[in-house]
This record gives C-alpha cells, sequence and structure tokens, in this order.
C-alpha cells in the first residue's frame, strides 16, 4: 500500500487545512496510507487531534516558523519512510523547505491559494516547480495564476475542485429553534432579515464593499435588515470604526464554531472577496441552504452560476452588491428558487468523497 505524506508548514488553520483533513478522511484506507506532518504550534492542536481521530498518524516538527530551515532537515529524516509527498502548500510562498528536502521522492502539489510572486521569491518558486510531479488547482481560476507564473508548469496541472463533507454539514446545519437560535446569537427580530458573511476580516474578503452596501441600504430606508460578520482578522478594528454609524444594524461575532447552524438561521450569504481563489464557505452557504451573493472573481463563478444558483455582482461595488441584498430579500420566491438550485449542484459536484476521488487519480498516474 503506498505511503503519502501530507505536508503544511501552516501556522494556522484555514480553508486550506479543513481540505487536507477532509481529504484525509474520504481517500480510500485500503489503497493508501496517509500520515499528517506539520508544525508543532498551539493553534494546529485540536486540527491534528482529527486526524488522529480518523487513525492517522501525526509528526509533528519543532520549528520556530515557515522559515526556520528545520524542516528541511525533519523531513530529510522520515521522508525515506514514504512512497509520495503531497505539499498543500497554503501561499504560493510556502513549504519552499519541504520543495528542497524531496529529493528523488515523488511530489504532487496542492495550490490552496495562488498569487503572482514577483522578485528573489517568483524565481525560486518556479525552480522548485521544477522537480515537481503533478500540481493541484482548485479552480480554473487557479491555474491561469499558476500558469501565468510558469507556462513550462502547466502539462503537469489537474484541477480538482474542493469539497465539503455534505452529508456531516446538513446534521450540523439542523436547528431545534431557528427564532431562538437567531434572538440569542444574532439578537435579531423575528421580522429582521439576516445577512451573513463567514470569512477573515482581511481586505481581499472586502467586507469593507459590504459595510459600505449596508450603509446605502439604510439610507433607503427600505428593508428591516441586520448584517452579521463571523471571523477575525487584522482589519477587524478598522471595519467595526467604519460600522459604527450603523448601530446594531451590523454585528461582528468573532470566530464561531457552529457556523452551520449560524447560516440555517440566516436569510442570505455573501461573500463580497476582491481576489478569492476559490470559495469554499460558498459551499458551506449553499448547502446550508442559503440563497448566494458573490463577487464575480476567481473561482467563484465556477461554484455560482449568476441568476441560477446565486447572485454575482461586480468586486468592490457596494451599489451593486445593495441592490442584490434587497432583490434576495424582496423576491422570495426567486431567493427559494436560487437556494434550492445551488443546493443540488453543490451537493452533486462539489463534495469531499469526489474530492478524494479525483486526487486518487493524480496519485495513481504518478504511482502506477
Amino acid at each position: 500500500m503506498p505511503r503519502v505524506l501530507f505536508y503544511t508548514d501552516t501556522p494556522l488553520l484555514g480553508g486550506a487545512e479543513n481540505q487536507m483533513l477532509l481529504l484525509a478522511k474520504f481517500l480510500d484506507p485500503e489503497k493508501y496510507s496517509v500520515t499528517l506532518a506539520c508544525s508543532n504550534f498551539k493553534n494546529l492542536n485540536i486540527w491534528c487531534q482529527k486526524f488522529m481521530e480518523l487513525g492517522i498518524n501525526v509528526i509533528r516538527v519543532g520549528v520556530a516558523g515557515k522559515h526556520d530551515p528545520r524542516h528541511f532537515l525533519y523531513l530529510k529524516k522520515i521522508l525515506g519512510d514514504f512512497d509520495l509527498l503531497h505539499l498543500h502548500v497554503w501561499n504560493p510562498a510556502s513549504c519552499r523547505w519541504a520543495f528542497l528536502a524531496g529529493g528523488k521522492i515523488p511530489i504532487v502539489v496542492t495550490e490552496h491559494d495562488p498569487f503572482i510572486l514577483s522578485g528573489f521569491k517568483g524565481w525560486l518558486k518556479n525552480k522548485l516547480m521544477k522537480g515537481v510531479r503533478a500540481i493541484i488547482a482548485i479552480s480554473e481560476a487557479s491555474k491561469k495564476i499558476i500558469v501565468a507564473q510558469n507556462q513550462e508548469v502547466a502539462e503537469k496541472i489537474t484541477i480538482v475542485h474542493n469539497g465539503i463533507d455534505t452529508k456531516q454539514w446538513e446534521a450540523d446545519a439542523k436547528l431545534e429553534s431557528r427564532n431562538e437560535y437567531r434572538r440569542l446569537h444574532f439578537g435579531a427580530l423575528q421580522n429582521e432579515k439576516v445577512i451573513l458573511c463567514v470569512a477573515e476580516l482581511n481586505k481581499r474578503k472586502g467586507q469593507k464593499h459590504l459595510i459600505e452596501a449596508a450603509k446605502i441600504l439604510a439610507d433607503a430606508g427600505a428593508m428591516n435588515f441586520k448584517i452579521v460578520f463571523v471571523g477575525d482578522g487584522p482589519e477587524r478594528k478598522y471595519y467595526e470604526k467604519l460600522a459604527a454609524p450603523l448601530g446594531d444594524k451590523i454585528l461582528f461575532l468573532g470566530r464561531k464554531k457552529e457556523i452551520a447552524k449560524l447560516m440555517t438561521a440566516a436569510e442570505a450569504f455573501v461573500l463580497p472577496s476582491e481576489r478569492e481563489a476559490f470559495g469554499l464557505v460558498l459551499l458551506e452557504a449553499g448547502v446550508a441552504g442559503l440563497p448566494i451573493i458573490a463577487s464575480n472573481v476567481g473561482g467563484i463563478p465556477e461554484i455560482i452560476d449568476d441568476g441560477k444558483t446565486g447572485i454575482l455582482v461586480p468586486p468592490e461595488n457596494p451599489q451593486a452588491l445593495a441592490e442584490a441584498i434587497k432583490n434576495i430579500i424582496e423576491n422570495p420566491e426567486m431567493a427559494e428558487k436560487l437556494k434550492v438550485a445551488a443546493k443540488s449542484k453543490l451537493k452533486s459536484i462539489f463534495n469531499a468523497k469526489t474530492m478524494a476521488e479525483k486526487t486518487a487519480e493524480v496519485y495513481d498516474k504518478i504511482l502506477k
């Protein structure tokens, strides 16, 4: 049985790490033996525990950060025990020591959030990618970025869309009392329309434009709404200051665990990203049964068909966001059609089982 080592040098948890866990869960255990190697940061402890609960061995690497050369030394010691190294690159400059440590072992790279690197970083990345046997891009948009960085790797790229555990997500999304949950977690009245945004509070996620859209809606006075942000990040204080004039129409909840239930308790979901490699959270919102509004950027149009499974708006356009939110809220029949169509599409195409099967096909081509 081939022995596969998953490796990442991430210090934090996010969508890429969630996909690693799902891939480990849904890869056929009779075909592949998976081990995870990652840094020993406390932020990763619970995540690592979930791998171990799946019966997967976890190796923790004692390093100070992603630049620490001990990544190289640790990997050199253990790679002889494996048949394939799968690097999960959470940004295009990550895992550089792992590329160097790989040696003769076949390397598969998943680019979870590619963007163009310039200067020395760009040169080094192109150099490191020469020895890679296969590259997994999570969307067509991501593939274009990878090829723009290095045209020589185009033939190595396979697109494998991200997925979610749809059965588990639907189970997690169930609520005993929706009104009570809304009151407790959102402070929402029964007639208030809750617009949810789940994302890191980061410039590229575009929450600024949603706050500005809320101002447009509030000035129009046509709707009783509340916009709820779930997540944390470097822009939180700035966004809170920007939203202050709107009072209780904007709520910042910080990081939360019950994301599926929070989605079920809302009326619509908005992802106003300026840049987005894929948009995994849209799968979660769609499977939870929310009508979706999102920016027409990156991999998002591969998930959302405008006017059929959601509404796409130009990025950095608060007026378009405001109009789309108003349209969703004031046209419940249209909202119902959008969310039913989205749930059907997303469950059939973007599920973790399919993602794991397509990844296994990449492995098989290399190891045969």
